[in-house]
């Protein structure tokens, strides 16, 4: 069995993968992948701090359980908490198309969401992730494995 900083360090390296896709992508017109993006940075670093204190699950909706764990280790807990069940409740819908209601047109995300969607996803997810990682990376520090940074992003993404 993997050791909790081992795997709180390996949802950290991908969370950061996936807060500079995110980065990447904010300001242009893929709005729905820019949440989609922040969205799974944020789970995948709530997800390492779970780890830590051995925690492992499969669920994607983890505002409670990290607020039950970790009340105590952070003062601006309900902004945490709103933040990160803010970008849960996004969930499939920016990856899928819904259309089981035939009341209603189809929902396609990346003609629904929109500019300002995504910008305050990006400003939310900021929050989220900028306390979460000052944390692990203490945590991770004190137990003799600082997370490894990430490489810098490319300037722009590639042109097609």
């Amino acid at each position: 069995m993997h050791e909790a900083r081992e795997i709180a360090r390996a949802f950290l390296i991908e969370s950061e993968v996936d807060y500079r896709i995110a980065q990447l992508l904010s300001g242009t017109e893929y709005h729905s992948r820019t949440i989609y993006f922040v969205q799974q940075a944020v789970e995948k670093i709530v997800k390492a701090c779970l780890s830590l204190k051995n925690i492992r699950t499969v669920d994607h909706n983890l505002s409670a359980l990290f607020a039950a764990v970790y009340q105590e280790n952070f003062r601006n807990m309900d902004d945490l908490v709103r933040g990160i069940d803010s970008l849960e409740r996004h969930g499939a819908r920016v990856r899928f198309p819904l259309f089981q209601r035939p009341d209603l047109p189809i929902w396609i995300p990346s003609r629904s969401y929109t500019e300002g969607d995504a910008g305050r996803a990006m400003r939310t997810g900021e929050v989220v992730y900028g306390a979460l990682k000052a944390y692990l990376d203490q945590a991770l520090s004190d137990l003799g494995t600082a997370a490894q940074p990430a490489p810098p992003p490319p300037a722009r993404l590639p042109d097609r």
